[in-house]
Parts: C-alpha cells; structure tokens; sequence
C-alpha cells in the first residue's frame, strides 16, 4: 500500500529542481506510506511513492524497472492473484529481481500492453512511465477502492494518489468547480470524475488513460459490472453455493500478506461474516478491532463483543466520547483532499488508528449493502405502495399529522421521506434518497449560481442497463458507480491511510462483485426484507442475535453537537460576512437552515455539516499563509 504521484512537462519544458518537487509531492502524502520513499528523475519529470510495506518487505522497493530499465513503475494497492500471474510471466521468459506484486503488474503491462489489466485481481492505482518515448499509462481499479487525481494542460501532466500532492507543485490554479460544489452540497462528496477544483479530475474506476509521446490523453473504460436479465442464476440454491465459494475464496486472497492482518468488526452482518470466514481459514485466533460510544444510542459495542467471542478472535476495543472525537475532528477535516461531509470519516479514523497498533492491514465488510441490498433507501418502492394503496381520505389525515411532527429523530425523518416520495417517478425517488443533505429545489436555494444540471449523471447511470435489467438492479448499479465510489471507498481510504493502516475489501473482488450481478434482486430483497441471500448463505456465521438487530453503523450525534457543544462554533463559521465574501451561498438561507434545527423544527445536521466541513476545508485550502 502506497501513495504515488509524478509530473510531465510537455514539449521539452521543465522545471528547475525535478527532484525538489518531487520530495514535496511525497512528502504530502508520508501519512499513506511512512516506511520508504522513493522517486526517479528524468529530463523533463519524475515519479514518486511512498510505501506502507505490506508484501516483499525487503525489495519491494518503487520505483521498479523492467528487464532493460525502459519502464518504470510505481504501484498503490495490493494485486492478490500476484503469485500465480508470477507464475504465468515467468513462464513467458520474464525475469523477476524482487517478489512484490508491484513487478508483476509491471511484466504483466510488458507482455500484454493494456490488456494487463484484464489479468490482475486486485486494488490499485499504478503509473508506468516509459523512459524512451517518454509515454505514461496509468490506471484504476476496477470499483475505486484505491484514489488517482491527475491534472493536465498545454505545459504540463500531473497525477497523485491525493489532490494535496498536485496542489504542492504550485502548478495549477485554485478556483473551486461550481458543479462539483453543487454535487458535494447534495450527495456530501464528489463522485469521479469531477474534483473540487477546476481541471483536477480523478480517473474514473474501471478505467486506464495514456499519455502518449505527442502530450495526447487518452482515457477508456476497461471493466464494468454488468446487469442483464438474461445472465441470471435462477434457481437458489445454486446461488447460494456459488456465492459461498466466490467470497470464501475472496476472503482467502484477501488475507495473502507479509505482516500482522486483522478485521474491522462492527457487529453487523457483512463485518461478522467477513470476520467468520478469516477465523475459519485461519490457523490461529484473527485479531478484531471496534469502536463503541459512550452515548448508548449509538453504540453497537456489545454486538461487536459477541461476535467476537463466538469466533474465537482476539477483540480489541476502543469507547469513544465526545472528546476523543472533538479531538480527531480537526486532524480529519485537516487531511482531507477536498470538501468530505460523510460524518463516519471520524469514527473509522479512530479505529483506524487502534488497528494500526497491533497490525498494519485489515479486512472489511464494506460493500455489502451496494452488492446484496442492505441499505433502507432500497425499500421506499415498496413502502410508498403500501401508503400509496391506503384510500385517499386516510392518507390526507395522515398527512396532516405527519406534517405537524418535527423531524427530529431516524423514526421520523423515514416517515417524512416515505410521504415527501410517495408520488413520485421511482427514478426521482431514487435520487432524492442520494442527496442526503439537501434536494435539488432547496440546494438551488443555497447557492447563489445555477445549478440545475450538476446532478444529471445520475439519470445517465441509472439508465444505462434500464433495457435491459430490473429497475432495483439499476439502483445498485447506482450506488456501486457513485456512492460506493465517492463515499464509502473514499471514506475508508482516506481516514485508514491517514492513519498508516491498508484496508482491503473482500466483497469487491471481482469474481464477488461479478457474480453478484447474476444474483436476482428477488432473491436480495423481498417486501421489506433486506439481503435475503446473503444471511442465508452464510447463516452459519451470523448469531440470530446479530441477525435482525437493526444497525446503527459508524455514525456520530452530529445534530446534538450542533445544538450543544458545537453550536457557538457553527455560528462562527457559518458567519454573514465569510459566507458573503465567498460569494458562493444565499446566507439568508444557511441562517433559517441553522435556525430550524437549533429550535428542533427540522433535522438540518447533514447539511449543516456539510457546510461547516466545507467553510474549515476552504479556510485550510485558501488562506493565506
């Protein structure tokens, strides 16, 4: 597990110290890899990482060089099919120097060109930079488990693992890109391909680009998960069996390592049967690590516990109170690359760090809820029949009651999204359940610029199998192209990584992810039961106490904060005068969102948090030094 990061001066321009900037573009991001750095200079450029050594402790090493030292490569991720792709190039003729799967990706690029990536399982950003026609191929994960940035103009080509590094340079220029403000202000992050900044872009996943010897880039799609009806396994069973075998051997990939490895482990269904498969095929006792809450109502501790006891694991715990996180606020809002509002940033990043006290890796449940369908979002179909089927009059009494209940608790905001849905398309449905701060009528009333189209790749994704697939499964294919992307994958990349810990992602092999493609959505969700197959294959892991307990996951009681403890510093940040000389938002507006929720009126904590993140990262980002 790395950081990486190079420049390209197009058309024999260069800088004065290569190596100087190159220093600074690691040093930026240490946090990703505090065990080595390495770089490599050329005439008009360089090439550098920094390295968490997981596999190859001794001579792994990056940059590595081919054969005859006319390519190089530095290397993010962890390649798990690395041994017997070794085998194969070996077999070929190739000659290894080291045994990291970083060479192998590089051997396997000098015998298959880009069709490399057709080979590799794993997750990973790589560049390859070849010295004699000075062409660079750069590529990402098929999901985006691991980040890639990378900006480009007349004089120059620059990627990073992080937007931190590309900014070290002094290269570009920083002017907010309004768009992907407006899709931050609604979704809470920014999905690929757009950044927070003008001409900063991140490769979308499942992607690759080139850089040829003219200064021309090039980007094309290498993978996509596809969702046809014609591809289903129609019989259960058969299901059953064969998801068992694609993530028993996932997770057993996923474990291949050269230091201590261990497992997050929520107490929730896709974490306890991640930790359960680790504890089967291990030889000896795996290690667990969960955070609980001194705050009863979001704690989840206890599950955690007894899931670890039943597996035998060495369980490592840590009670966070208000002031462990007050503490991690700062250090998290201060290290992120751009505006990230998914509030759980902070508790993954605490136990982020007691993991990475007794190991250096870890596997997770994340993903589960995309591939299997285990978020309550996936349910408003079914719920707005129900209300939708009670006769008229009955209804109209109802409404008149819900719309006098305050929304402020979990019960009633459902409510109030189940009725404010009820009638529309299921497409808009959809989408008004992805914009957790603000819909697209009241976002509109905060900014001060059009932002009409800012959330129309949502349409174009969620139709792009609608021919051919199940309306749910277009919903998946949703959230595995934007959420999973934008938010879970980047939350878990960052805070982990900051912390100097690797995670890796056994749902997100890709024999699993392909495979559960193939699963029909009845057989994931039926009336309101979410995840039908997956609890009933691996029903031998899950405790029936952890089975239906509803889930409460990483979140944090940010909408008390707000009216407590964090309130006076709101006010601060959302003053008048900073919100008018940004010349971004309607302040009128941030005031009545602030007042609704300080009176209990409306739950306003998402996009109250979104805007108090977005104000200290702008602070950090602009001011002057």
């Amino acid at each position: 597990m790395c950081g990486i990061n190079g420049f390209i001066f197009l058309y024999n321009d260069s800088l004065s110290d290569n190596q100087t900037v190159i220093e600074e573009m690691n040093n930026k991001i240490s946090h990703r890899g505090p065990d080595e750095r390495g770089y490599y200079c050329f005439e008009n450029g360089a090439v550098g990482m920094t390295r968490l050594s997981i596999i190859d402790l001794n001579t792994g090493k990056q940059p590595i060089s081919n054969e005859d030292e006319t390519l190089k490569i530095v290397f993010n991720g962890e390649i798990y099919n690395y041994l017997s792709l070794r085998e194969q190039l070996i077999k070929e003729g190739h000659v290894f120097k080291t045994g990291s799967d970083t060479e192998v990706v590089l051997h396997a690029y000098e015998q298959y060109g880009k069709n490399c990536l057709q080979y590799i399982k794993g997750m990973f950003a790589f560049a390859i930079i070849n010295i004699s026609n000075g062409s660079v191929f750069l590529a990402r994960d098929r999901i985006g488990e691991k980040p890639l940035y990378y900006y480009k103009d007349s004089k120059c080509f620059i990627f990073a693992s992080e937007l931190k590094s590309i900014i070290s340079t002094g290269l570009i220029d920083k002017k907010i890109n309004k768009t992907a403000l407006a899709q931050y202000l609604a979704l809470t992050y920014i999905p690929a391909p757009l950044s927070i900044f003008e001409n900063v872009y991140k490769l979308n996943a499942g992607h690759c680009m080139t850089l040829n010897e003219n200064g021309e880039l090039a980007i094309e799609k290498y993978w996509d998960v596809c969702f046809n009806n014609n591809n289903k396994i129609k019989d259960y069973n058969q299901c059953k069996n064969g998801l068992k075998e694609v993530l028993y051997q996932s997770v057993d990939n996923c474990m291949v390592s050269d230091v201590p490895i261990g497992a997050f482990l929520s107490g929730g269904i896709d974490s306890t049967i991640i930790s359960g498969i680790m504890s089967k095929i291990s030889s000896k006792p795996i290690n667990t690590f969960s955070i609980g809450f001194a705050d009863k109502k979001y704690d989840e501790s206890e599950k955690s516990r007894f899931v670890a006891e039943k597996i035998g694991a060495n369980h490592h715990e840590f009670i966070i109170d208000d002031n462990n996180i007050f503490e991690n606020i700062n250090a998290v809002i201060q290290n992120i690359d751009e505006p990230f509002a998914d509030s759980s940033y902070i508790a993954t990043y605490t136990v982020s760090k007691l993991a990475r006290t007794y190991v250096k890796t870890v596997l997770t449940g994340d993903a589960g809820d995309e591939l299997f369908g285990g978020y309550n979002k996936y349910l408003i179909s079914y719920y707005s029949d129900l209300y939708n089927k009670t006769p008229k009059l009955l209804r109209d009494g109802v409404n008149k009651i819900v719309n006098k209940i305050p929304d402020t608790n979990e019960k009633t905001r459902k409510i109030h999204k189940v009725l404010d849905n009820a009638s529309l398309d299921v497409f808009i449905q959809r989408k008004n359940l992805m914009c957790l701060s603000l819909n697209e009528e009241n976002l509109q009333k905060l900014l001060k610029y059009d932002c009409s189209n800012s959330l129309s790749f949502i349409s174009t994704i969620y139709n792009k199998y609608s021919d051919v697939a199940s309306e749910m499964d277009c919903a998946f294919y949703t959230d595995i192209k934007t959420v999973l992307e934008g938010d879970m994958l980047c939350k878990v990349d960052r805070a982990s990584m900051l912390a100097s810990l690797e995670t890796r992602v056994p749902m997100l092999y890709p024999d699993v992810v392909e495979y559960s493609a193939m699963i029909p959505d009845y057989f994931k969700i039926k009336k309101n039961n979410k995840k039908i197959i997956l609890k009933d294959t691996f029903k031998d892991l899950i405790p029936k106490k952890i089975l239906n307990a509803p889930k409460k996951g990483f979140s944090v009681p940010v909408a008390e904060w707000f009216r407590n403890e964090l309130k006076d510093e709101l006010v601060q940040t959302l003053n008048k005068k900073t919100i008018d000389e940004q010349g971004l938002f309607n302040y009128e507006f941030i005031e009545l969102l602030m007042n609704q929720h300080f009176s209990r009126l409306r739950n306003n904590a998402s996009i109250l948090w979104s805007l108090y993140v977005f104000e200290k990262w702008y602070k950090n980002y602009f001011s002057e030094v």
